[in-house]
């Protein structure tokens, strides 16, 4: 092989007067295409041929097409869709151009490849052709002679290879995008999962004496709100259908806007006791409340109070009773980003406070984002494991500080703002809107964002 590429290099080098028969078979294309298994030297001709005969498509891998209009390429490997290609090219003969006045610009160009990623590139426009010869033995592209110009001469005058190659290349083109279309309908996933309506919230304590917490791992979607003196709360939101029983908490009180969020959701929410003032707000929502009376929640001995009391999601099912009714909810797995990515995002930052610093770190092999307080670790208390998020918000929002010692705040969930959304290491620019129970969230740069079936994190902060 190396040999054939030396008289290769010296036959570009030297521009004989000579007549190439090319016989395509046994031996790699470059060789075939370009040299020939033998050479050899007839009287002294005008000019220099190359006459390309008895293809061999079996011997050629693949063929690599570019529409030198559209800069478009595609990828050849089929057998016969080869030999239709060496079919177009076959009859013709290439005569050496001695003087070009400039390089012209290539209407379509095919890389054909070998055993051992050697290949010839092909250049075609109206009715001239060239080759060029690579060599990549040494794992990469070397290019083994001068670039050959040639005048292309048909045996019938009317024939065309560029128009001809230009119905190929689009024939080949619309099957390869059919068979993609095809394919990615076949490989399109969905998850069918089994859904409560109305799902249940529970407000969960974010205390530093609260953490390692439980059961926020299960929620389908976890809003994180100031409270008050820089401190925030979580309003976890359930779902999903849960088989297994799991603890949830520390639980805490309630405030007006965790109230109208779980409305949101169905109007279940759990807390434990609530201020005046957000009793006086809050009537009249018709919010459902799971509140500590009976044996619905209890205190760990191991921690103190107000940070250790929990219940579980039996509970909270039986006290709900038959208001959730069970339906199937199926969810598309889309693997490809939407067309409004903003950026590339790995980590995210969101400071509520100088005592209460959250971010997260993307895992590209997981695609989740581990979540962080304060630079530890978020984990779960039962299992020691890291809280993850499929998709982080943002949602700027308007906050009102409450005259008052307390530091209190009240958020306003009703109307519009603007956001961020972090999803499989991509940051996107959204806006948010909600005129009655439901908030809306659209990309800024158009479409709107669709539930995902995995954990959502909602970091409402400060407009």
């Amino acid at each position: 092989m190396t040999a054939v590429f030396e008289r290769l290099k010296l036959f570009f080098a030297e521009k004989k007067n000579r007549y190439i028969t090319i016989t395509l078979g046994s031996v790699f294309l470059v060789a075939v295409l370009l040299l020939g298994i033998a050479l050899s030297i007839s009287p002294p001709a005008t000019f220099s041929f190359i006459e390309i005969t008895n293809m061999d498509a079996g011997r050629t891998e693949r063929l690599d097409l570019r529409d030198g209009s559209s800069q478009d390429s595609i990828s050849v490997e089929e057998p016969e869709d080869i030999e239709s290609f060496y079919a177009l090219i076959s009859p013709l003969t290439y005569q050496e151009m001695r003087k070009l006045e400039a390089e012209p610009a290539w209407q379509f160009a095919v890389d054909i490849f070998q055993p051992g990623g050697h290949f010839i590139r092909v250049e075609f426009t109206d009715e001239l052709a060239s080759f060029t010869a690579y060599n990549q033995s040494e794992g990469q592209a070397n290019v083994t002679g001068e670039k050959g110009y040639y005048q292309v001469i048909a045996p019938e005058a009317d024939v065309d290879i560029v128009a001809s190659l230009g119905s190929f290349y689009d024939e080949i083109f619309l099957a390869l995008k059919e068979k993609e279309a095809s394919e990615q309908e076949e490989e399109i996933l969905e998850v069918t999962v089994k859904e409560i309506n109305p799902a249940i919230a529970v407000v969960i304590n974010n205390h530093p004496a609260s953490r390692p917490s439980s059961g926020l791992q299960k929620a389908d979607l976890v809003y994180e709100f100031l409270v008050e003196g820089g401190s925030t709360r979580y309003l976890a939101v359930f779902r999903t259908l849960q088989e297994a029983n799991f603890n949830i908490g520390p639980i805490r009180s309630l405030r007006p806007y965790f109230a109208v969020q779980a409305l949101e959701h169905g109007g279940i929410v759990a807390h434990s006791g609530y201020s005046t003032r957000t009793r006086q707000m809050i009537q009249g929502l018709g919010v459902f409340q799971i509140g500590d009376t009976g044996n619905n929640f209890w205190r760990d001995s191991s921690r103190r109070a107000p940070h250790n009391l929990y219940t579980n999601i039996n509970n909270l099912y039986r006290v709900a009773g038959d208001r959730p009714q069970v339906m199937d909810k199926t969810y598309v797995l889309d693997e490809e980003q939407p067309a409004a990515i903003f950026g590339k995002a790995d980590t995210i930052e969101i400071d509520y406070s100088p005592h209460n610093r959250v971010r997260y770190e993307y895992d590209p092999e997981e695609r989740l984002y581990y979540r962080f307080i304060n630079g530890e670790p978020h984990t779960e208390l039962e299992t020691g494991e890291q809280f993850t998020a499929a998709r982080v918000i943002i949602r700027h929002t308007p906050h009102r500080n409450v005259p008052g010692s307390e530091g209190l705040v009240d958020i306003e969930l009703h109307g519009s703002g603007t956001g961020i959304l972090y999803e499989k290491g991509y940051e996107y620019q959204v806006t948010w809107e909600r005129t009655g129970e439901q908030t809306v969230y659209q990309y800024i740069r158009g479409g709107e964002v669709e539930p995902i079936h995995e954990t959502t994190w909602i970091q409402v902060v400060r407009k």
